[in-house]
C-alpha cells in the first residue's frame, strides 16, 4: 500500500485503500499498523486534521481492530523479553537502575496506547497495560502518574495529560486563588501484563504547589515542589534529577517480585 508522508510528532506516513477499507499508519520507530474496516470519511477527516496524532487518538485508536505489520529486516524481540511501554527516558533509567542489579532484561517501546477515561486510576493503568500487551504481543510493563491538587478535590487526577497540555501554570495557580491548601499528591503507578495475570505496583508521594513557576517543561512541574525538596520538578529534571524518590519506589518492587517469579518460574 502506498502512503503518504506526513508531518507529526508522533506519525511518518498514513496510505488508505478504499476497496478493502484499511488505513496504514507508520509510526515513529519503523512501527507499522493496519486498522480494519476504516470509513472514508474517517480516512478524508484524518488527512485534513490539524493534528494527526490528536486525530488518531480521538477518533480511530480503540475503535477499530488492529494488527502490526512487521517490515522486511526488522528484528525480532529476544524471546520473554519484558517490553516497557513508554516514551519518557526518564522512566527507562529508573526501571533499568531497578533491574541491572538482578540481571533482568527489558526493551522500551513507544506505542500509541491510548488512556481510556475513568476517575479509577488503577483500572486506567490496567487497560492501558492489556491495550499495550495486544500491540507488544508479549509481556510489557506500562508507568503512569497521577496527579491531585486536595484544594481542587484530587483535580486532575487521571486527566493531567490533557489538562497539562491546556493549562498553563498560571491556569493552576488561577484555581488555587483565595485557597490555604497548597497540597499536590503524587500517585505513581506500574503494572505487569502477561496476558494472563496482572500486578499492580504503586506508591503515592506528597508536596506542595509553588507560589509561582520556575523551570521549564510541562506546566505542572514548574510548580511542583516535592517534600524533601527545595526545587520544582522542573529543576530536577534540568538537572537530570527527579523529585519523586528512586530508592525504595515501585520500580525497586517490581524488580524484586519480578526476580521472585523467575526463580518460582512462573515468568
Amino acid at each position: 500500500m502506498q502512503r503518504i508522508p506526513v508531518e507529526s510528532s508522533d506519525l511518518v506516513s498514513v496510505g488508505y485503500d478504499p476497496k478493502t477499507r484499511v488505513l496504514e499508519i507508520e509510526f515513529k520507530e519503523n512501527r507499522l499498523y493496519q486498522y480494519l474496516e476504516v470509513e472514508t470519511d474517517i480516512y478524508e477527516r484524518f488527512m485534513r486534521a490539524d493534528s494527526y496524532g490528536q486525530y488518531f487518538f480521538a477518533n480511530i485508536n480503540g475503535r477499530y481492530r488492529y494488527s502490526r505489520v512487521r517490515q522486511v529486516g526488522e528484528e525480532t524481540a529476544k524471546p520473554g523479553i519484558l517490553a516497557f511501554v513508554t516514551g519518557n527516558s526518564g522512566k527507562v533509567r529508573g526501571l533499568s537502575f531497578a533491574c541491572e542489579p538482578l540481571g533482568i532484561e527489558f526493551e522500551q517501546l513507544d506505542l500509541p496506547v491510548d488512556e481510556i477515561q475513568s476517575h479509577d486510576l488503577e483500572d486506567i493503568a490496567v487497560k492501558k497495560a492489556k491495550q499495550a500487551y495486544r500491540l507488544a504481543g508479549r509481556s510489557v510493563l506500562v508507568n503512569d502518574t497521577f496527579w491531585g491538587i486536595l484544594a481542587l478535590k484530587g483535580f486532575p487526577g487521571a486527566y493531567m495529560s490533557y489538562v497539562a497540555d491546556w493549562f498553563k501554570p498560571e491556569d493552576f495557580l488561577a484555581l488555587l486563588s483565595g485557597k490555604n491548601d497548597r497540597t499536590v499528591s503524587c500517585t505513581d503507578t506500574l503494572v505487569y501484563y502477561d496476558g494472563q495475570r496482572s500486578k499492580v505496583f504503586s506508591k503515592t508521594y506528597y508536596g506542595k504547589l509553588a507560589e509561582e513557576p520556575r523551570g521549564n517543561g510541562v506546566s505542572i512541574d514548574q510548580l511542583v515542589v516535592m517534600d524533601g525538596q527545595t526545587k520544582t520538578n522542573a529543576e530536577l529534571t534540568a538537572q537530570g534529577r527527579s523529585g519523586i524518590p528512586t530508592e525504595d519506589g515501585i520500580y525497586q518492587e517490581f524488580a524484586k517480585w519480578y526476580n521472585l517469579q523467575r526463580r518460582l518460574r512462573k515468568v
